[in-house]
């Protein structure tokens, strides 16, 4: 008898097939199964990928790009356009203006520019700048703060401590001031009392600290320094490394899961908040006490500058880029409930006499102070550096308050 030709099953989703073309008809449809795979996946990507660069954006956020470089040439009188952007592109630096620094947290990335400079040590250059280390028989004024110390938007011959520079003790026995500049983006007093701390323990000692603080005090009402969110991802292990994390399905997915997973916010404080003010009124009493303690025993002698902010005993109108509140952002409008809260504090001599009060130096200006949303222009630069110069001639012998 001839052999009956013997069927069996196949692969799922077909019919019964020969021994001889199992493992062919099992191929094609396996073949067919991860090429619609891979094209999906293709495809889920080239449609997520735009929706991840718009949340994920990899060019840094500058002045230019909220008003428009033609705008902002309105605050630079005299500026050639090229020139007003490359000060500000070195500026932010693309996105990589800080780098890590102990203790402190972070710091200005040191960098080479036409118009920004710093220090591997730390601080901006000046005009002029004395040499690093401080020279023992200079009169060695280091000066603290954030980004409005620092000079964002300003090149290096006009910022704050440019201008203290030129300034000449009355006595004239130290000549003229070797100014150190030491303000830092988005600092606020507890990282300057950080950082005046490991300058003393490195043994570099000033004649006089200068810290010129305000408006970054209610921008972290909370107390945690700028990039805290991401250090704790990271010590959760949430921070991602893998190179497939790069695709956009992938992050896609963390996407979604992060959304689904989310914890309900708590009911947001208002920004009103007394108690929430309060809080950062105390805590920078508190800073300055302590900077004050580790300063007499190093024999360094302290001003503090309670500086002036766009939205406290300022007419606006002469404000070039203000449209409303939100030009400062939901953080700084703080500032405007804070600040009357400090004056009090100062009716009341609590703030003590190293406080240079500068907050309404601006009320009767009719003028444009600022080049963005917040930060001075070199006129209104050259007047409070000159305000801390006078403060600083009353009384010119070391440790004299």
């Amino acid at each position: 008898m001839p052999k009956k030709a013997m069927e069996i099953v196949g692969c799922p989703g077909t019919a019964p097939v020969k021994a001889s073309g199992k493992v062919k008809n099992c191929y094609l449809v396996a073949a067919v199964a991860v090429f619609n795979s891979a094209l999906l996946f293709v495809l889920l990507n080239l449609v997520l990928y735009p929706i991840m660069l718009a949340k994920q954006p990899v060019k840094v956020w500058t002045p230019m790009d909220r008003w428009g470089l033609d705008n902002i040439l309105r605050a630079y009188p005299g500026w050639q356009k090229e020139d007003v952007k490359t000060l500000i592109t070195e500026t932010y630096r693309s996105g990589h203006a800080f780098e890590y620094e102990p203790f402190t947290g972070f710091r200005e990335r040191p960098f080479r520019g036409k118009y920004v400079n710093i220090d591997s040590a730390g601080f901006r250059i000046s005009k002029d700048q004395a040499p690093w280390p401080p020279r023992p028989q200079a009169m060695n004024v280091f000066l603290f703060g954030g980004s409005t110390t620092f000079g964002y938007g300003l090149p290096d011959d006009q910022t704050i401590a440019s201008y203290l520079g030129e300034c000449g003790l009355a006595d004239g026995s130290h000549g003229r001031l070797a100014v150190y500049n030491f303000g830092q983006g988005s600092y606020f007093s507890s990282q300057e009392l950080i950082l005046f701390q490991q300058l003393l323990k490195a043994a570099f000692v000033p004649q006089v600290a200068v810290f010129i603080d305000g408006i970054n005090e209610f921008d972290h009402a909370d107390g945690q320094p700028r990039f805290t969110e991401a250090l704790r991802r990271v010590m959760d292990g949430e921070v991602r490394s893998s190179p497939f994390d790069q695709l956009p399905v992938v992050w896609a997915a963390y996407w979604l899961r992060d959304h689904w997973t989310k914890l309900q916010p708590q009911k947001a404080v208002e920004d009103t908040d007394r108690a929430l003010l309060e809080g950062v009124t105390n805590r920078w009493l508190a800073n300055k006490r302590m900077i004050e303690l580790m300063a007499d025993s190093f024999g360094v002698r302290t001003i503090f500058v309670w500086q002036p902010v766009p939205m406290y005993k300022y007419d606006l109108r002469y404000h070039l880029f203000y449209s409303s509140d939100k030009v400062f952002g939901s953080s700084n409008v703080r500032n405007r409930d804070g600040y009357p809260l400090m004056e009090n504090l100062r009716a009341k001599g609590k703030l003590g006499p190293d406080v240079l009060w500068l907050a309404d130096m601006q009320q009767d200006k009719r003028e444009n102070l600022y080049v963005d949303a917040i930060h001075y222009n070199a006129t209104f630069s050259k007047e409070i550096a000159a305000q801390i110069c006078g403060f600083l001639t009353k009384h010119a012998n070391v440790g004299e308050n």
